[in-house]
């Protein structure tokens, strides 16, 4: 994707104090600019974690219906594609697939992609790369790359009026655990009590309007954002709306 982005940074709304470059708190979504020739790209976040030397997450823009377009991921890192709006067509290998909103693209390292637009497309792009060096056997036993199309994904309710959709929980060349899920919360209700784990995890606003406690502090989020939480950081999440809220939680170790 050598020369598709014109990035500018964000600077994050809410932080608190860490080792890492990156820090926990909410970062909003930014509407990239219009390029009627390209794809738009505005950097919401950028930096070092605690299990990756380096992560950045972008909002994209496609203006217009685009031909097919070609693109490598670099031999040293992977990245994480998340619909927003529009479809995006993807092929990888010999496989082709319609990316719905909500739907997702892992790509391993070294992998040849080509996508095309029939309408206007946003989406999310995660790019990281591991601080040891990329498996390649990890790869094979994990079938390297991959697409979750949102409505081949099965809803499952819980008793608290809300439910889940299961993405995925595996290892990747550069991680020993990445798991995805996307979260349907009642409104008034707290996701679980505030709690702490090792992976990093993001949870990006699909629908609706959440608090989130970090650490001893309270911020809010609705669709769009991204709440980033470090290794260890207490975190507990709220509806704060008057309907239910959506949206996507994955842990990266």
């Amino acid at each position: 994707m050598k020369n598709i982005f014109a990035l500018l940074f964000l600077v994050p709304v809410a932080a608190l104090s860490q080792a890492d470059s990156v820090l926990s708190g909410v970062y909003k979504w930014k509407e990239p600019a219009t390029d009627q020739k390209k794809i738009s790209s505005t950097v919401l976040i950028e930096g070092k974690v605690h299990d990756f030397e380096w992560l950045q997450l972008t909002a994209n823009k496609i203006s217009k219906a685009n031909k097919k377009t070609e693109w490598l991921v670099p031999a040293n890192e992977e990245q994480l594609v998340i619909i927003k709006s529009g479809k995006l067509q993807v092929q990888l290998g010999d496989s082709s697939f319609t990316l719905s909103p909500n739907s997702v693209a892992v790509l391993m390292p070294g992998e040849k992609v080509t996508w095309s637009t029939k309408e206007p497309c946003t989406f999310y792009l995660m790019k990281y790369r591991g601080k040891s060096t990329v498996d390649g056997d990890r790869i094979i036993k994990t079938g390297g790359s991959f697409v979750k199309v949102w409505e081949s994904i099965p809803y499952k309710p819980n008793s608290n009026g809300g439910g889940r959709r299961d993405y995925y929980d595996r290892s990747t060349t550069m991680q020993r655990k990445f798991e995805m899920h996307v979260t349907t919360l009642k409104e008034g209700i707290k996701s679980h009590e505030p709690h702490t784990h090792h992976a990093e995890e993001l949870v990006l606003m699909v629908e609706g309007n959440t608090e989130m406690q970090i650490g001893d502090q309270f911020y809010k989020g609705r669709s769009g954002d991204i709440y980033y939480l470090g290794t260890k950081v207490l975190h507990a999440i709220r509806n704060e709306g008057t309907k239910p809220c959506k949206y996507f939680a994955f842990q990266i170790e």
